[in-house]
């Protein structure tokens, strides 16, 4: 439980705890070059949050009172990687390299460190992008989502000494375990803060506040009007959470999952599903995708995409697992022979068969035939080839590729084992063209 009152400063083996010995270093070196520069440099965002709550997290977001990107182009300078501006809404990326880590004791590093400059914003319609002001600190903290994300921490210029901000009630919020908007319209001028709130809901096990779960429900139409890019985006964060089966299930119940898209249904068993998908090795976006879309027919996956702009390759990915579900029963006939099962595997995306697996794991039958297609069945070929029949005098067409087939099929029954075998299938397959 957090103390009652609001500290006046972070202390340095608080930021150690949650960031790690690395990260603080870097956050120590970022601070002094601020200092030396004389900038009013804030660590802001989820770190904050997260820190106060005793919550690992190594993800670092700055705010400034002045340019961003010549900050973080100062630091590349020194410290080398790269950066990347968007000057429209005054942020920058720093991409550290691999020769920073070298300069931090041993410890986990952010990929890449967000800079802002601190701003105020303005929407021309629901689920528009931003207009930016520049603007200062406290201006910047009551842009934000939710009061728990409105807390700062000044790292600069010294005499700050890590003070904490909170313009907004924040800490009030994180000890009263709640999920609270700023003003009335913060879900209007960013409908996706629906699913922010149900994620960051669901993850901290905090309640979204009563006025603000009335707003929520009020602005729920409003997500209609997102582009499906965004909305992509923002399912791709949930599914990337240990409790996104949760967080699903919560937008389904919310009704907001509807909005979007009015054939997104959630299957009971999505929580086994993805807590499978977390545990294996791969951690394919595209699987996951697939297991989140495949209780839904291959017409109904295929609109779900096209309303969430998915890429094509993604989309093709979790249509051909839909379809695959739909003919799961083939893949689970004993009597059927394995080439048949083969045949109806070839041409899928590795995604949509490793998503298969799993959604088939209480069929060991399908289970067992996906496997072998994975580890086997894919690679199978015949060992004659097309240029051994035309040297045979076999006359070039369509009859090629149906020796093959036929010789790649008996492979794998299990009715050709060796070099003499095919040869000798061959023979009987050339025989009844005579």
């Amino acid at each position: 439980m957090l103390r009652a009152e609001i500290p006046k400063v972070i202390k340095s083996q608080a930021l150690r705890h949650v960031l790690g010995d690395a990260s603080a270093d870097l956050v120590d070196r970022i601070a002094s070059q601020a200092r030396a520069r004389g900038l009013h440099l804030y660590l802001v965002g989820g770190v904050v949050r997260d820190l106060l709550l005793g919550i690992a997290n190594h993800d670092l977001d700055f705010a400034l009172e002045s340019d961003a990107k010549r900050f973080a182009d100062e630091l590349a300078v020194e410290y080398g990687g790269s950066v990347l501006a968007h000057r429209a809404f005054g942020t920058a990326v720093w991409t550290l390299e691999s020769s920073l880590t070298s300069l931090m004791e041993a410890g986990k590093l952010p990929l890449h460190i967000d800079f802002v400059r601190a701003r105020s914003e303005a929407y021309a319609h629901p689920g528009a992008l931003p207009t930016v002001a520049f603007a200062d600190i406290q201006s910047d903290m009551r842009r934000r989502d939710f009061a728990l994300n409105a807390l700062a921490i000044q790292l600069s210029p010294a005499p700050a000494g890590y003070r904490l901000l909170d313009a907004c009630g924040g800490w009030d919020d994180l000890r009263n375990r709640q999920i609270r908007i700023l003003h009335k319209r913060s879900f209007i001028d960013d409908p996706t803060r629906v699913m922010r709130a149900v994620r960051l809901g669901e993850r901290l096990g905090f309640a979204i506040e009563t006025e603000t779960l009335s707003l929520l429900m009020a602005s729920m139409p409003l997500l209609k009007q997102v582009t499906g890019h965004r909305l992509a985006r923002e399912l791709d964060l949930i599914l990337g959470e240990p409790k996104a089966a949760d967080m699903l299930r919560r937008l389904d119940e919310l009704g907001a999952l509807r909005e979007i898209q009015p054939a997104i249904r959630i299957s009971p068993d999505l929580p086994r599903h993805l807590a499978r998908w977390h545990d294996c090795a791969s951690g394919d976006r595209a699987t996951a995708w697939s297991l989140l879309l495949a209780g839904h027919n291959e017409v109904e996956a295929a609109a779900i995409c096209q309303r969430l702009d998915l890429p094509k390759a993604l989309t093709r990915s979790v249509i051909a697992c839909a379809a695959l579900m739909g003919k799961a029963e083939l893949l689970s006939d004993a009597n059927s022979p394995p080439s048949r099962s083969a045949r109806l595997l070839d041409g899928l995306p590795y995604s949509a068969l490793e998503a298969a697996s799993m959604l088939l794991s209480e069929c060991p039958i399908a289970k067992d035939r996906i496997g072998d297609y994975l580890r086997k069945w894919r690679h199978q070929r015949a060992l004659i080839t097309g240029h051994d029949l035309a040297r045979m005098g076999l006359p070039p067409g369509p009859r090629y590729k149906e020796i093959l087939n036929a010789l790649r099929s008996a492979w794998i029954d299990g009715e050709i084992q060796n070099a003499d075998d095919e040869q000798a299938a061959l023979r009987q397959l050339l025989a009844r063209d005579a």
